[in-house]
C-alpha cells in the first residue's frame, strides 16, 4: 500500500496513472500519516512486515527489482 500526502490529490491520480501503479494508494491531505510513519522526503519506502514492524526503510527513490523481491520475500 501507499500513502500519498503531498501535492494534492489530482496529483496523486497522475502519479498512479503516470507510473503504472497496481497497489494500493491512499491519499492523506493531513501528511498524519507521513509522521507516524517518520517519512521526511517523498519517494521515501517504509516496508512493513504483516505485523506492523518496519522489514526497511529507503529514504530516497527505490529500484522496482529490489522492491519486488523484499516484497516476495515477507509473503
Amino acid at each position: 500500500m501507499g500513502i500519498g500526502a503531498q501535492d494534492d490529490f489530482a496529483y496523486a491520480e497522475r502519479f498512479v496513472s503516470q507510473t503504472g501503479t497496481t497497489f494500493t494508494m491512499l491519499w492523506s491531505d493531513s501528511n498524519e500519516s507521513w509522521r507516524h510513519f517518520e517519512v521526511r522526503r517523498n519517494s521515501s519506502v517504509r516496508l512493513l512486515d504483516s505485523g506492523g514492524n518496519l522489514a526497511d526503510d529507503s529514504p530516497g527513490s527505490f529500484d522496482a527489482a529490489r522492491l519486488s523481491d523484499e516484497l516476495a520475500a515477507l509473503t
